[in-house]
């Protein structure tokens, strides 16, 4: 009787494991593929110059104060309060 007990749970973990079995011959690509969707783009600054906004004053200082979260009071003087020449 134990012989049958062992032979019969080794049959049910086989077929259990056999229908985990995975016949794609493409192991692997999806990691592939997200790699290569999150290398660092090295043309993206002159991709994206379009996107960058001309202007001055305070338009682009409440433009500049909402993307880097910073207020007046916390910009030193010496810290550009704009990105002065960069889409030139």
């Amino acid at each position: 009787m134990q012989h049958i007990k062992a032979i019969l749970g080794v049959l049910v973990i086989t077929l259990l494991l056999a229908g985990c079995v995975n016949k794609t011959k493409q192991f692997g690509a999806h990691v592939a593929k997200l790699r290569v969707e999150q290398t660092y783009n090295l043309d993206a600054t002159q991709e994206n110059l379009g996107v960058i906004p001309v202007g001055s004053g305070e338009r682009m200082e409440s433009a500049y104060q909402v993307y880097t979260g910073k207020q007046d009071s916390e910009l030193k003087g010496t810290e550009s309060q704009f990105l002065e020449g960069f889409g030139e």
